[in-house]
């Protein structure tokens, strides 16, 4: 997997698998993990490591690079780890991430003070946490075919009681042979909305929302394969409503926390064939929340 470079994670095969372990709230079970909607969240009885962990059973054999874990409530001192199994029954091991934090470093030494205990790790303040998508991701070190990923959490400090989480999201992923084009647009969708009182000064007051993150940008050199293998069976697989997670770098740091997303298609884009062997293609993502 090459760093800097546009990357597409998708179809979520949590959509078709099956879920075990942990132990969750009746109400807000452990299959909410499977909703598409993110504030559907699933809750864990209590924060000991046998409740805090879940299993993935896919129904065959997939190939897994990324696991994230989207709208969750866990701190800055959590700590999370995947593995990887080859067999439904987790007897024959392909990959162990080890503990790993679930936030990574947010924050470049310009934005720190000297004297912040956080100036040479980068790392979030707890009271900051807020301001940030809680999306903790990892990528494999190479893909793996696979039956079963294990997702096991430690956070037995957090205050909430419990582990919450609105979405999982288990995925390949893809890289285009030739980089997207200089240009990209990292923007923010913002829906605030503002009301005028009766007045004289017609007083503003704001509705604010949350702002959505959103990138686009233009793959110019597809190669023949990929334009229809890739591109173009992922505009008819996700459409507008499949979630697609867009990121540039396997490593977390404080530019690609800024720049990974789960997100959906704003548009679909035709492929376009403007010479001999080469196609192009506009791509959109619109952050969920």
């Amino acid at each position: 997997m090459k760093d800097n470079w546009a990357t597409l994670c998708w179809p979520n095969y949590l959509n078709e698998a099956t879920l075990s372990g942990g132990s969750w709230r009746t109400d807000l079970p452990r299959e909410n993990l499977q909703q598409p909607i993110f504030d559907d969240i699933a809750e864990t009885m209590g924060l000991g490591a046998v409740n805090t962990q879940f299993d993935v059973i896919l129904p065959r054999f997939r190939t897994v690079a990324l696991v994230a874990l989207a709208k969750h409530n866990l701190t800055v001192a959590a700590r999370w780890r995947v593995r990887l199994f080859r067999d439904e029954m987790a007897t024959s091991e392909m990959w162990d991430s080890g503990w790993r934090d679930v936030w990574p470093s947010v924050y470049s030494s310009s934005e720190l003070n000297w004297e912040d205990p956080n100036f040479w790790s980068g790392g979030l303040f707890e009271e900051d946490r807020q301001d940030f998508t809680s999306l903790a991701w990892m990528f494999a070190d190479a893909p793996q075919v696979c039956r079963r990923v294990r997702v096991e959490i430690d956070n037995p400090t957090n205050p909430e009681g419990a582990v919450r989480i609105g979405r999982a999201f288990i995925a390949n992923y893809w890289q285009p042979t030739y980089n997207a084009s200089w240009g990209i647009q990292y923007g923010l969708d913002i829906g605030t909305e503002f009301e005028n009182a009766d007045n004289q000064d017609m007083t503003e007051y704001a509705d604010a929302k949350t702002p959505r993150r959103t990138v686009s940008f233009e793959l110019a050199h597809i190669t023949r394969d990929e334009s229809f293998a890739q591109i173009h069976a992922m505009l008819r697989r996700q459409g507008l409503h499949q979630e697609i997670l867009y990121t540039e770098s396997r490593a977390p740091g404080p530019q690609t926390f800024a720049k990974t997303f789960i997100g959906r298609l704003a548009s679909v884009d035709p492929l376009t064939n403007p010479y001999f062997a080469n196609f192009t293609n506009s791509i959109t993502l619109r952050e969920i929340l």
